[in-house]
């Protein structure tokens, strides 16, 4: 026999009736989400006029915070907290008297606006926070919405290229076109081609959408077949299937038909109906279990008038609420390019046009459940729903009632609440670079769901001052003719929900490459020649080697510095061959090619200079040598040098000595050779040394007293005590400070170690200071020794101090209230691994833009072992009560 089946009597979920003349008054809308989009452990704060350092430090202090910065140009600072008490910190702050106002450092982005021209008049947008929630997402074409209804229109530009293959149950074919106008307006309120400078915008312009015709051309359908179209959708991949239909009988096989698409993974959602005037009759498929049930909203945010009610409501969009046709209050969306029923027996426009009903909700819902889809693939119908349910505005009674389910949709709040986290940190591989030269490879783990890649570089592992290397979407990055030093590396993944934390760090080293020594240009085997050589890119400096052999078995450094080249002068006879080699931070090139010359042997003896006689460091003393058989004169050299690299000549006579009175503080170097009267002459004899502490010749009384510091005659500091002033010193600030200065412009307590002067770095912000001279390390005492005192009331790790070897850092420690000194310090820094060495020294300070951090410096000298002196030299500085002074 035959079965009879119910024809579903539509209305379509679409008010095709009269309208009333008149809508429900207007409420006010509901507050707005609180915001809550935050950079986790920052926070913004200004402290009130007048506040104290020593105050604004324990504000800091008792909330567990740091300082990072001040704002450009501005009061405001940013400070770091601890992760997690972001707002419980800033409402203690506001609490605070001396705080203006805290707040958190909130995330602002652009808000993508459409440029569809009729998306102007799709007020639902901004109402349900779509803007915000499309720099997320705006779909993918992995997810499908199958349109269950009068089928659409193929050839609409706002469909172009979105279509995927439909089937019409109507007439059993494959070309479910719209001869009704229904489906066409339901398909682009959930899915109309966005920011296309065409029509309107759906919810998710990315999707697919599936035409499935269940409806004729006047708008109503048989159970049969949209229950065979709701399993045709779930069979071909539809994972959410849209009902803006509905009917008063309830039907077991179409709910089968939900209950098996539902276990397929699929979001069946159903509008409520429009019958709310006339009893409120239940509908039918929204009615039935596995079902999201739709109601309808207006322009205010409450339920349209028509919108049906019960307790299967689930959720509640916009629908519209129209006083008349074409009322903008109603929602704006594609109609049929032709005409159709709709066009022609009702008078709604073609191409785009306003309608209202919760067949206009249920779309609103359906692009929203296709927008979380796209960004987590892997949830299930049942927490697409949930999550749906649970980001909504809650409208009406408080929690669920039966005319909003859950409340009205919030776009923005779902798509933030499932915003995946950044992906994970990457892992750097080590660096093969076992030839330690520029040119090397850093390469890293692949990490799902990345999108790019940000890899830093740094001079030093605490990566202070990184520099970016390579930002992209590969796993690897050539280096290049990279310079020489000790090079460090990190890398961070990123997507659109992201950055990673920071990988592990790895390094390698880069040795400057072997300079090349050019030929030794000298014919006549002169004992005057150059050795010259190459620069080489990065290094700061070059040792030249010297021996009288081609093994180098015994070798004698004859120069070291910046230059490329070194002019030898009176040279004994024989072969000599010459190596160098380039220097970068205490990383060495290999050696560069051997060349060699040949020099006629002198018949002139070479003269003995004799040991310089200067134990109480002044500027008076004499340089002896013995007489050579058959010299008529001698020739006296003097540098500051060892290598003699400006020599001076201070004497050119017969005599056999030369005398000093005055001579400045410095290293002295001295070298002497005989002459003849027929120009002859021999070569340069050994070079002695001697140090000057003092550039004033005093009495010989005067000269026995015992220094405060007992002098080393081999200690090469010059001016270590700054008694005369910035001599022998190279001084740097950043901010135009003069670093030596005498103790009456010290502010109280400060006060020189031993004499009037000393070196004071820091006392401001963002400041690089450092003094500077060229000294050679002497081979007996080489241990630096210098007196600190540290007066600082910042944070540790933001300022610091250290001792500096040719660019190499060999002693570095914080400047902060915890280290800080109250008083003169002694400090002592092995550098043995220099002795014999010229090196440019440096003792520097760095500091932030927050608190003032203080280094005094007095009485720098070498010494011959470890050992600290625990007494005080003069007095011990009275207690600092008292801010550390700034400049």
């Amino acid at each position: 026999m035959k079965t009879r089946y119910s024809k579903i009597v539509i209305v379509l979920m679409l008010l095709l009736m009269l309208l009333p003349a008149h809508t429900p008054a207007r409420s006010a809308p509901a507050d707005p989400p609180a915001a809550s989009d935050y950079k986790a452990g920052e926070i913004l704060v200004r402290f009130n006029s007048g506040i104290s350092l020593s105050s604004a430090h324990e504000v800091m202090t008792t909330h567990q915070a740091t300082y990072i910065r001040t704002l450009y140009n501005n009061p405001v600072e940013l400070w770091q907290v601890p992760e997690g008490q972001e707002l419980a910190t800033i409402a203690a702050l506001n609490r605070d008297p001396r705080i203006a106002y805290a707040e958190p450092n909130y995330r602002y982005q652009i808000q993508l606006v459409p440029n569809d021209p009729g998306y102007t008049n799709q007020w639902a947008h901004p109402l349900m926070g779509s803007e915000v929630a499309w720099n997320t997402t705006t779909g993918s074409s992995n997810v499908t919405i199958a349109i269950l209804d009068t089928g659409i229109d193929p050839g609409h530009p706002d469909f172009a290229g979105r279509l995927v293959a439909g089937y019409d149950f109507v007439d059993k074919d494959t070309t479910p076109n719209d001869e009704n106008g229904h489906g066409t307006h339901v398909a682009g309120i959930a899915a109309a081609t966005g920011n296309n400078g065409v029509g309107v915008a759906g919810l998710a312009w990315g999707a697919n959408i599936m035409p499935v015709r269940v409806l004729d051309h006047e708008g109503s359908g048989w159970n049969s077949d949209i229950t065979a179209g709701i399993t045709w959708a779930a069979d071909n991949g539809a994972q959410v299937i849209n009902l803006s239909l509905g009917g008063s009988d309830y039907s077991q096989s179409m709910q089968n038909a939900i209950n098996n698409a539902t276990a397929n993974g699929s979001l069946v959602i159903a509008a409520m109906g429009n019958d709310r005037t006339d009893g409120n009759p239940t509908s039918y498929p929204a009615a039935y279990s596995n079902v999201m049930a739709v109601a309808s909203t207006g322009p205010n945010d409450t339920y349209a008038y028509y919108s049906q009610y019960g307790t299967h409501c689930d959720i509640s969009a916009p629908g519209g609420a129209m006083g008349y046709p074409h009322d903008p209050n109603g929602i704006y969306s594609t109609m049929p390019t032709y005409a159709v029923y709709m066009t022609q027996n009702y008078g709604y426009s073609m191409n785009y046009d306003y309608l209202q009903g919760t067949s206009q909700a249920t779309p609103q819902v359906a692009g929203l459940a296709a927008l979380i889809w796209s960004v987590n693939p892997a949830l299930t119908p049942a927490q697409v729903q949930q999550l749906i349910e649970e980001t909504a505005v809650d409208l009406g009674s408080a929690g669920w009632d039966p005319n909003y389910g859950w409340g009205r949709i919030n776009v923005q709040a779902a798509i933030a609440a499932i915003a995946l986290p950044p992906p994970d940190a990457p892992t750097l591989n080590a660096i093969s670079n076992g030839e330690q030269d520029g040119n090397y490879l850093v390469n890293w783990s692949t990490v799902a769901d990345a999108t790019s890649y940000i890899l830093q570089q740094a001079d030093e592992s605490t990566f202070r001052f990184p520099t970016v290397r390579y930002s992209g979407a590969n796993t690897q990055f050539q280096v290049t003719d990279q310079l020489a030093g000790t090079w460090y590396y990190r890398v961070r993944a990123s997507n659109e929900n992201g950055d990673s934390e920071w990988s592990n760090v790895v390094s390698t080293e880069v040795l400057p490459p072997p300079p090349a020594l050019q030929p030794i240009d000298n014919p006549s085997q002169a004992d005057e020649y150059r050795v010259a050589w190459q620069s080489v890119l990065g290094a700061t400096g070059y040792v030249l080697h010297e021996a009288n052999n081609a093994s180098f078995s015994a070798f004698t450094i004859r120069y070291t510095g910046s230059a490329i080249y070194y002019d030898v002068t009176g040279q004994r006879g024989g072969d000599w061959y010459y190596r160098v080699y380039a220097y970068y931070d205490g990383l060495n090139s290999s050696y560069s090619n051997v060349v060699s010359t040949t020099v006629i042997a002198s018949d002139l003896d070479i003269p003995d200079l004799a040991d310089i006689a200067n134990n109480d460091g002044d500027g008076a003393y004499t340089i002896t040598w013995n007489a050579v058989v058959s010299a008529t004169g001698y020739i006296l050299e003097e540098d500051s040098s060892p290598y003699f690299t400006s020599p001076n000549s201070v004497y050119n006579g017969p005599d056999t000595s030369y005398t000093w009175l005055d001579k400045p503080a410095g290293t002295w170097y001295y070298r002497v050779r005989a002459v003849k009267a027929n120009g002859d002459r021999s070569p340069w004899s050994y070079s002695k040394a001697t140090v000057v502490r003092s550039a004033v010749y005093l009495p010989l009384v005067a000269n026995n007293h015992t220094p405060l510091i007992p002098v080393n005659p081999d200690n090469p500091i010059q001016n270590g005590g700054f008694e005369q002033e910035s001599e022998g010193w190279t001084e740097y600030s950043s901010n135009g400070w003069n670093l030596i200065v005498h103790k009456d412009i010290l502010p109280y307590p400060y006060h020189p170690h031993s004499g009037d002067w000393l070196a004071w770095l820091g006392g401001d912000h963002d400041e690089i200071a450092y003094i500077q001279q060229n000294v050679t390390v002497p081979t007996t005492q080489p241990y630096l020794s210098y007196w600190a005192w540290i007066d600082s009331e910042d944070l540790c790790s933001y300022d610091f101090a250290g001792v500096r070897v040719d660019n190499t850092t060999v002693e570095s420690y914080t400047l902060c209230e915890e280290s800080s000194t109250n008083g003169w310090t002694q400090r002592v820094v092995d550098l043995s691994a220099y002795a014999g060495q010229n090196v440019a020294l440096q003792i520097q300070v760095e500091t932030d833009g927050s608190l003032f951090s203080n280094l005094l410096i007095d009485d720098v000298a070498f010494q011959s072992s470890a050992t600290v002196v625990t007494r005080p030299i003069r007095h011990t500085a009275p207690e600092i009560n008292t801010p550390p002074p700034g400049r």
